[in-house]
């Protein structure tokens, strides 16, 4: 089985138990580091935004809590178990739009977007570097790339916190799932992950700009910013 065969049929699986499974092994706070996040970005009225391994459609529903209908959104994933809750959640919200998509063929004309986020999602492409390319393809110049993913922590809390994230939460996805695989996998490509200055230079010799890095959570997490 491919790696992205794998990855969707497990977030296929997950999809039902998603939300609730984040605000748990999280205390809730990885909504707060979605918000501080989108708090980075310099988002204006009448940008058209793409949210690229969008899952439950966590990013379009904060962006439009913060702006209201004054931009558009679509939100793409390949999990569409993943997509059905994020229709639900948005339902309310005329500004917002899902797809069906492969982030490595996304289905939009070159330079179409002012930013493009991808949350959590980068790191399960079967192809990192296509899928920047791809991400590059469809933002605008001078629009914004941003990524928020796992990063390598920093400190001795950090360290902590990273051993209770891949550790602990493995048992509780086991107690709750029955199945520790999806959290076994979520250590194992955290670890093969490149490191917060790695993806900045990455990013630089993408041809990206002004790349800067957020750290949250001791660098546990972390968010990468940068324009065209």
């Amino acid at each position: 089985m491919s790696k992205a065969e794998f990855v969707q049929k497990m977030f296929d699986k997950l999809s039902q138990d998603y939300d609730f499974m984040n605000d748990l092994i999280s205390f809730g706070l990885h909504k707060l580091i979605k918000k501080n996040a989108i708090n980075n970005v310099p988002i204006k009225a009448g940008f058209k935004i793409l949210d690229v391994c969008t899952g439950t459609g966590d990013i379009p529903l904060l962006i439009t809590e913060k702006f209201g209908d004054s931009v558009d959104i679509i939100g793409v994933d390949f999990s569409g178990k993943m997509l059905e809750i994020a229709l639900k959640r948005a339902i309310k919200h005329d500004n917002i739009k899902f797809i069906t998509a492969d982030a490595l063929n996304l289905p939009f004309e070159d330079k179409t977007f002012d930013a493009v986020f991808i949350s959590f999602g980068l790191r399960n492409l079967a192809d990192l570097k296509k899928g920047i390319i791809e991400l590059k393809r469809v933002t605008k110049d001078n629009g914004y790339l941003i990524n928020l993913d796992m990063g390598k922590p920093k400190g001795v809390l950090g360290h902590i916190l990273r051993f209770y994230m891949f550790k602990l939460v493995t048992f509780i996805g086991k107690l709750i799932h029955g199945n520790s695989t999806p959290y076994k996998y979520l250590f194992e490509s955290a670890q093969a992950f490149p490191s917060q200055d790695e993806l900045v230079r990455i990013f630089s010799d993408f041809g990206f700009k002004n790349v800067k890095n957020y750290d949250f959570a001791f660098g546990a997490i972390a968010e990468q910013i940068s324009t065209l």
